[in-house]
């Protein structure tokens, strides 16, 4: 059979135009679940049918995985499919940076950093420049990587990187900026490669016409995967590799573009047509994984999107129920109505592997996470780790455990340790006396007059003397006042981990005793023999997934639950000063929508609790349009209506009560 014949049974017209446009360049705009992988797959087999050598194609993806994956598909079509060229940007770059070392002053053999060498090396410099041994506490070595990892790759300076992501290290600038030169130098006389060179010197040596050159010569088919989440670097590089043969076909999604933090650039879309003028643009509009309702309510909140290739998604599949949007009283119920939801899908024959829970960031699921242990439903986290897991929630509950039962030595241990000046030695002597004594009070007493630790270990003492008389959710909030200090000064990251401590307070706010708290949060991390007694009653199945929308890109679930969407939680409270940061928020839930194949329930907590304070929460902006809201079927308004007449109704009252007195 002829491979156009062929293409034609297995592809949809625009599937069919992108397989078999070969010369030019080309711009695919793949919506998503339109099939992209199969018309990569398809493409190269087109190519190696007609003629031209395998290994004059050069796929670029961002995993070895897909590229594997694209090339053993058209490999069973035709075995010269094999020796493509496929891989990532790192790997590539790999490649030609051995072959050409010695354009760039490398001798051979090179050594390679790998993650830990990397911080290792950059730590060494900095305590040999003198920056750890002053008094103001500097950046950890994890963190000094990543900020100088994040310059490379967002082609960012130091300043702009520590403004978004680390703005209290600001004072350290200079010294970074120092450091990353010196860091550069320390890799050039010692003759070592890290991850972020691969791309730095991939790009320099095609800057060499020589060398671009022969590379055009050997790589007259460029393709690229998921060109949004490309970053300069990468897109650079995809020019100077086509600028002579112009044959070009870059895959992406403007409206999947959601790894900003990464330095992914989705404005790489839009650019390719600057670059290329004479490039061809086709979409692909086809869904092959969602029904039309539930592609309806994506195609709503992306179109308000300001800068887009205007698409819209038409599904393969006939049917479907209308997404459905819940509103809680708190949070609580919220997670209580999703793990009773999930069980009876359980029930009806739904696998639980086939059901995903999405959220904006961790901790939105951590009540949910509570009621799946109550409730023994085996689950597993994606884009981190559980919540109890978590050296901060540890420390904290640490505190909490102390007020409960004095007698606790490794609580005792871990809050000591934790106060500046106290080693183990110190804190194990410390928790001797308070096992062998009457009290805390009278065992610490001597140690709270030592100079340096005394003042923080008599503030300890007074918070767990106050504690003692609070109902648990205050005793929560009183010991995280305490706790933040620490926390600040104990992680870079702080600010992404006070979201854990504050559904810590959420959480608390459902009991009455500190115990019963404390046993529902152990069951969140059961011994192992309880994992495969759980996991054994559903031996035929994988685990409940849940996961944060970022690491969600790419998979699909027969049901998704998107909770905790709530305007400052989704989007998050840091973008919504920031035009750009909105965009992506817009696209961020874009992707989550798009994830469910045949039911999508969206879900948001009308009460909440932050800062200390319980607030009422507004719908996500994006959802809370009239045209978006008439896509869903809505239950629970009447929380929205009696909280806000609550709420009138307090105020009329106090203003009644003011005028009276005044």
């Amino acid at each position: 059979m002829p491979i156009e014949a062929f293409l034609r049974q297995h592809l949809n017209p625009a599937q069919y135009e992108v397989a078999t446009t070969i010369e030019g360049p080309l711009l695919v705009v793949a919506g998503a679940g339109t099939g992209k992988t199969r018309v990569i797959e398809y493409r190269v087999l087109y190519l190696v049918s007609k003629g031209i050598s395998p290994q004059s194609i050069l796929l670029l993806t961002f995993s070895r995985r897909a590229a594997r994956e694209m090339l053993n598909r058209a490999a069973r079509h035709n075995r010269l499919c094999e020796y493509v060229v496929g891989g990532t940007f790192h790997s590539f770059g790999f490649s030609v940076i051995s072959e050409f070392a010695h354009a760039l002053g490398y001798k051979r053999p090179i050594s390679f950093l790998d993650e830990a060498d990397r911080e290792e090396a950059i730590y060494r410099l900095a305590v040999s420049l003198g920056y750890t041994a002053k008094k103001k506490r500097f950046l950890t070595k994890t963190t000094l990587k990543k900020v100088i990892s994040a310059s490379f790759n967002r082609s960012e300076t130091i300043e702009t990187v520590l403004l978004k992501d680390y703005p209290q290290f600001l004072s350290f600038q200079n010294e970074i900026e120092h450091l990353k030169r010196e860091y550069i130098k320390y890799k050039l006389e010692h003759n070592l490669l890290d991850y972020d060179d691969l791309l730095i010197c991939l790009k320099l040596l095609l800057e060499k016409e020589q060398i671009r050159e022969r590379l055009s010569e050997r790589y007259q088919y460029i393709m690229v995967d998921e060109f949004q989440d490309t970053n300069k670097l990468q897109a650079e590089i995809v020019y100077l590799l086509g600028k002579k043969h112009r044959n070009v076909m870059a895959v992406g999604d403007d409206a999947q573009s959601i790894y900003a933090f990464r330095g992914a650039r989705y404005e790489n879309m839009f650019e390719f047509l600057e670059v290329f003028p004479e490039t061809r643009l086709i979409k692909l509009e086809e869904n092959y994984r969602s029904t039309q309702p539930i592609l309806d309510l994506a195609n709503a909140v992306i179109s308000q999107a300001e800068k887009k290739y205007t698409k819209v998604l038409k599904a393969k599949r006939q049917g479907g129920e209308r997404p459905a949007l819940f509103i809680f009283k708190d949070p609580h119920d919220e997670a209580a109505w999703v793990a009773e939801r999930i069980m009876t899908f359980r029930e009806e024959g739904l696998a639980l592997h086939q059901i995903g829970v999405l959220f904006r960031g961790l901790y939105l699921g951590r009540a949910l996470e509570l009621e799946l242990a109550k409730r023994q439903i085996p689950y597993r986290v994606y884009g981190g780790i559980r919540f109890v897991e978590t050296a901060h929630v540890k420390d904290l509950l640490a505190h909490l455990k102390i007020v409960a039962n004095p007698l606790d030595e490794l609580a005792w241990l871990r809050v000591l340790t934790l106060i500046d000046g106290i080693g183990p030695k110190t804190a194990a002597r410390m928790t001797d006396a308070i096992v062998q004594a009457v009290s805390v009070k009278e065992a610490l007493l001597p140690f709270t007059k030592h100079p340096r630790y005394g003042p923080q270990l008599k503030s300890l003492l007074e918070v767990r003397e106050k504690a003692q008389s609070l109902p648990v959710s205050d005793v929560v909030t009183l010991l995280a006042d305490y706790y933040l200090p620490i926390l600040e000064q104990k992680y870079d990251d702080y600010q992404r981990r006070r979201a854990d401590i504050e559904s810590l307070k959420q959480i608390a706010l459902g009991y009455k005793a500190i115990e019963p708290f404390l046993l529902d949060l152990v069951a969140m991390e059961p011994a192992e023999r309880s994992i495969e007694e759980i996991e054994s009653l559903y031996e035929d199945e994988g685990p409940l997934c849940l996961s944060t929308v970022h690491s969600a890109k790419g998979l699909e679930w027969e049901v998704v639950f998107l909770i905790g969407l709530a305007d400052g939680q989704f989007p998050s409270a840091y973008s919504i000063t920031d035009k750009e940061a909105l965009e992506e928020e817009r696209r961020l839930l874009y992707v989550a929508i798009t994830r469910a194949k045949t039911r999508l329930f969206l879900t948001l907590p009308h009460r909440g609790y932050r800062g200390g304070v319980h607030t009422f929460n507004r719908l996500c902006r994006f959802l809370d349009q009239e045209e978006v809201l008439s896509l869903l079927d809505i239950s629970g308004r009447e929380y929205l209506e009696e909280t806000f007449d609550e709420v009138l109704y307090a105020k009329d009252e106090l203003l009644a009560k003011m005028l009276e007195e005044f």
